[in-house]
């Protein structure tokens, strides 16, 4: 996977550092600390484009806020490929898009019949733009049930979720530590590895409860935890949006559709709401790729739809017990979100399956490869 990022203007006597960056089995933010580590800066002196998970090669880009030699790093498993002054400072979701390409390791008589299928989904609009199961974690995957501590305001419990998971972990150092709750012993058995969790146990060491201790977490780590929460909700109101209506495609009275370019970027600076006289004209820009219906990822400014969605988006809120204004986090400002809008349905561009059953494509910023692959797979092994 390599990232097509937001063009960025070069200039060699520029404020910031960018470095292209080919990692090998490392997730961005134990890259990230490492990198500081390693650099001796601050953690907050580097920014990123998108996040990716540790599993298989990926390129990514990164901001120094330093002069520093590129061409000095050397650090396993990652290879600078390029690196250029900039007075443009990279922030997440500077992207346009990411190109993949998978090895799908299938038998060559199945080909023809993985093209077929992904003609078929492309005729019927694409493929249902859920989070990935990564966005909940790689191997523990309870990042939104994190998340859903924080919004309802269980700063301490989520702490110790994010320490001990007994639907995940077996980990005879978790399950000691949720024994003894004595951060001490546990400092001493956790593995030195562990970066983020060892830093609540040393502000738990410190100060004796773990009630604020998301502080001592990288920012934008405990946001991801409210960010998967907000993902769990929309997967939960896309899944169930498709078990009623099927087509993703037809808007509905209430909908709110958005612009989109060649890689499905929504415009969200302009929300277009569906009645009953401008349903058939959006419909047939749904068709032409030009929009595309959307649903919240609910946070504070967040309002629910109206119409039948609405009632849909109202019974996913009920069942967690859950309202838009939650998720300003009381007491916790850093880690609030005032949501924004996602829509349902996506294309890979430049799709190619190759005679090796090599598969090559393009998609665009925070559409999940995996979610493609799901789709393309379950409608072969059906047909």
């Amino acid at each position: 996977m390599e990232e097509i990022p937001d063009d960025v203007p070069r200039n060699p006597s520029g404020k910031y550092t960018i470095i292209k960056v080919k990692l090998i089995n490392w997730d961005t933010n134990h890259f990230l600390m490492y990198l500081a580590r390693y650099l001796r800066i601050s953690r907050k002196r580097i920014t990123y484009c998108g996040t990716k998970d540790k599993r298989g090669i990926t390129t990514q880009y990164f901001c120094v806020n330093s002069d520093i030699q590129a061409d000095r790093i050397s650090i396993k498993d990652a290879e600078i490929i390029e690196a250029f002054r900039s007075d443009k400072m990279l922030n997440l979701g500077d992207l346009k898009g990411n190109r993949f390409a998978l090895d799908l390791r299938m038998d060559e008589t199945s080909l023809p019949q993985v093209q077929e299928t992904a003609e078929q989904m492309n005729n019927r609009g694409g493929f249902p733009n859920f989070f990935g199961l990564q966005r909940f974690g790689s191997i523990r995957t309870n990042t939104h049930k994190i998340g859903r501590l924080i919004v309802a305001g269980n700063y301490e419990k989520a702490a110790m979720l994010y320490l001990y998971d007994p639907e995940f972990d077996s980990e005879p150092y978790r399950i000691n530590f949720a024994e003894h709750n004595d951060p001490a012993i546990a400092l001493k058995e956790f593995p030195e590895r562990l970066d983020f969790e060892r830093s609540l146990l040393g502000y738990l060491l410190e100060h004796g409860n773990l009630q604020d201790a998301f502080t001592a977490l990288p920012k934008t780590l405990s946001m991801m935890f409210v960010h998967a929460y907000q993902s769990y909700l929309f997967n939960r109101i896309l899944s169930m949006r498709m078990k009623k209506y099927g087509n993703l495609l037809e808007p509905l009275p209430g909908d709110t559709v958005l612009k989109v370019d060649g890689l499905f970027n929504a415009d969200k600076t302009e929300e277009i709401q569906v009645n009953r006289l401008n349903v058939q004209k959006i419909a047939a820009m749904c068709r032409n790729d030009s929009m595309r219906i959307s649903i919240p990822l609910f946070g504070y400014e967040s309002r629910i739809s109206t119409g039948e969605q609405g009632e849909l988006e109202s019974k996913i809120l009920e069942d967690e017990n859950v309202t838009p204004d939650m998720f300003r986090i009381q007491g916790h400002s850093e880690l609030s979100s005032k949501g924004e809008r996602r829509i349902v349905s996506c294309k890979p561009v430049d799709f190619q399956l190759g005679e090796h059953g090599t598969l090559k494509f393009s998609l665009g910023r925070g559409v999940y490869a995996t979610s493609l692959i799901r789709e393309i797979l379950k409608n072969t092994e059906t047909d």
